[in-house]
């Protein structure tokens, strides 16, 4: 089976062992047992459903999205919620319209599913918005999906509301269906354009988990909300591979559930309390264009002169002890992904190694 690899994930699982300021992530740190008051029932190895996952959470999910029971699959992760997606939607030679820059997977499940990846830019010059117009002209009579982060990933740019009505509502008169993946989407103020696009159209997919907000990755507890007819689908997928759901994550989940407004407004406070480190450090550096986000752990900056930066995280990491990702993997070279949910001080420090490596580049390649 031919398929892309997923490239930055297997760089990302690298760099989880290296030494150095940890930058390179997007996720929150994970919460202190206090703050969740897990008990010893939640370690309990029976759940009140192994199969497809606890009704107490797939409960709590439906009432979450406005919608039925029927409608909510349980995944370990988003990342399997999106696998199974893809191949619940796609057959062989279909095209797929994927956002660039973008999250890798999504080029790895198309190929996967024997299909072709069309590109729909997000710009920086346009807050990363995408153009309606060209996203109607993508769509023809192969195009069976189209796939949006939102929040962003890289930039965390919020998707704006309007547009992507009108997207899924043209999307919706060519045949297509679109996957939004919102694992990033509850970094922003409550309020703030924060609903989900789940009943935006018959046919929208919704996507996410506990990982990136919440901090909780290891208990990888993910969803996906579809059409009924879609989700059937997808359980027929779980059949496959999941033949049941870990009962001690179901547990641990149906407690993290009941406190998420809590762990929410921790991550929203440490970007609070973060990015104007990072926005401080930004006006001393005239050579860094950088995206402001409305929420999220990770800044995308441009570093002018600069056509790859590939060099330029390996050179961090080996001289400067600090952990980026390079914009090569989100098909962006002369970009870099920080993070900054570090304490103050680290993100300063962290900061400064990465100032001082950009001048040990430039200087290097001038010479």
């Amino acid at each position: 089976m031919d398929f892309e690899p997923f490239s930055y994930m297997r760089h990302a699982k690298r760099l989880e062992y290296a030494d150095g300021i940890y930058m390179a992530g997007s996720g929150m740190y994970p919460p202190k047992p206090g703050e969740l008051n897990f008990s010893a029932d939640d370690y309990d190895l029976d759940a009140l459903c192994n199969s497809y996952g606890d009704p107490r959470n797939v409960d709590w999910l439906a009432t979450r999205y406005k919608c039925s029971g029927q409608n909510v699959v349980l995944t370990a992760g988003s990342s399997e919620a999106n696998f199974f997606a893809f191949s619940a939607v796609l057959q062989p030679g279909d095209k797929v319209i994927i956002e660039m820059p973008g999250y890798g997977q999504f080029n790895s499940l198309t190929t996967l599913a024997g299909c072709r990846p069309v590109q729909l830019k997000r710009r920086f010059e346009n807050g990363f918005a995408p153009d309606l117009g060209e996203f109607k002209r993508l769509l023809d009579d192969k195009t069976r999906l189209a796939v949006f982060t939102d929040l962003h990933n890289p930039s965390m740019a919020k998707l704006p509301r309007d547009l992507l009505k009108d997207m899924i509502a043209a999307a919706a008169k060519n045949g297509t269906t679109v996957l939004v993946d919102e694992v990033y989407l509850d970094h922003l103020k409550i309020g703030a354009e924060d609903d989900t696009c789940f009943g935006y159209g018959d046919n929208v997919i919704v996507t996410s988990s506990l990982t990136k907000v919440y901090g909780l990755s290891a208990l990888r507890f993910g969803w996906a909300l579809a059409p009924a007819r879609i989700a059937s689908r997808m359980c027929d997928l779980a059949d496959v591979v999941d033949p049941e759901i870990s009962p001690v994550c179901q547990n641990m989940a149906a407690k993290a559930l009941g406190n998420l407004s809590r762990l929410r407004a921790i991550t929203r406070g440490l970007h609070e309390r973060n990015w104007p480190i990072v926005a401080e450090w930004l006006k001393t550096r005239t050579d860094i264009e950088a995206f402001t986000p409305p929420g999220g752990l990770v800044c995308w900056m441009r570093v002018k002169g600069l056509e790859e930066t590939g060099n330029l995280a390996t050179v961090l990491r080996n001289e400067y002890g600090v952990l980026v990702v390079a914009g090569e993997y989100f098909q962006s070279p002369g970009f870099l992904r920080v993070g900054y949910k570090s304490n103050p001080a680290e993100v300063r420090e962290g900061l400064a190694r990465i100032g001082r490596a950009i001048d040990d580049v430039k200087s290097h390649k001038k010479g």
